[in-house]
């Protein structure tokens, strides 16, 4: 196993929990990726519930909720928001990169503050300190100058904030709207993921 085939997903607390799913489902799936590595915030926990399913109180919980095949699933290391000596929250450990997936706005501005409250943060820090990829996927519409300006920061921190923007031109169904997405996300992360693809070819 290389370094490199280790992926971080962050799931805060914005509205988008099967956003997020769906990204655990497609990352954990690809054959770029070894392993993992999954830190929900509480937060995220609550938007699930009214997302999902009322009855996910727990992030395996919510692992769970995704129907990963059981080579799949062995996959996914889960951390808890809390661990922050888990070996993501150090430079030393090498990864490919991290998604947050969706980013809340708060989340955003940790980030672009560098504050490092709970592991979610801490390892989106490490992997701009380390220069290595990090897509935030924000959920916030309409943006605020606040918004804007830690949007600005991340980006010259090296960072790339990816608005949840529907690729409409390429799917009509949520899922495939979701998908399409993820597939978008995974290019910035240089991970192959298998799903259809829904990359724009041209008008005919």
């Amino acid at each position: 196993m290389s370094p490199s085939d280790h992926l971080i997903l962050g799931i805060s607390g914005a509205s988008g929990a099967r956003l997020g799913l769906r990204a655990l489902a497609l990352f954990a799936g690809s054959p770029d990726v070894e392993r993992l590595h999954l830190v929900v915030s509480p937060r995220a926990l609550l938007v699930a519930q009214t997302e999902i399913d009322a009855g996910i109180s727990s992030a395996s919980a919510l692992v769970d909720s995704a129907n990963l095949d059981a080579a799949t699933r062995a996959k996914v290391v889960l951390h808890a928001e809390s661990a922050v000596d888990a070996p993501i929250s150090s430079g030393s450990f090498k990864t490919r990169g991290m998604a947050v997936l969706p980013c809340s706005s708060g989340t955003l501005a940790a980030i672009a503050h560098g504050t490092s409250r709970g592991l979610l943060q801490r390892a989106a820090d490490v992997c701009l300190k380390e220069r290595r990829r990090l897509v935030l996927g924000l959920r916030e519409t309409p943006l605020s100058l606040v918004h804007a300006e830690n949007i600005v920061r991340v980006t010259r921190a090296g960072g790339i904030v990816a608005p949840v923007v529907p690729a409409f031109y390429a799917a009509r169904e949520v899922d495939e709207l979701l998908d399409a997405y993820v597939l978008r996300v995974a290019d910035l992360l240089d991970v192959r993921i298998d799903t259809a693809d829904y990359r724009w070819t041209g008008g005919t």
